[in-house]
């Protein structure tokens, strides 16, 4: 249950927790159909959250989180996409 929607989003905790006030948050989430292919290692089934990058450590291909959603083409930004709330990154992480 959400008590109180979170307007700001990961990348705003970015200062709270290099100045140790909070610590650092890093969520995850699992990319279920690649989680039940059985007898290999899938190195996309991880996807990695923080208040700096997003993206999947095995690949090495991460964004800044301020660009998740966005759309880019070559490495380069095509077009931005909308601003992702705290509450709506919860619902990914779920």
């Amino acid at each position: 249950f959400i008590f109180q929607f979170d307007e700001n989003e990961l990348a705003d905790h970015k200062e709270a927790s290099e100045t140790g006030i909070n610590p650092y948050p890093i969520y995850a989430a699992v990319d279920k159909e690649k989680l039940s292919e059985k007898g290999e290692s899938f190195p996309g089934t991880w996807f990695e959250f923080t208040p700096h990058e997003t993206g999947y450590p095995a690949l090495g291909a991460f964004v800044s989180t301020k660009s998740f959603g966005s759309e880019f083409e070559k490495g380069k930004l095509k077009r931005r996409g909308k601003k992702k709330t705290i509450c709506y990154m919860q619902g990914e992480y779920s």
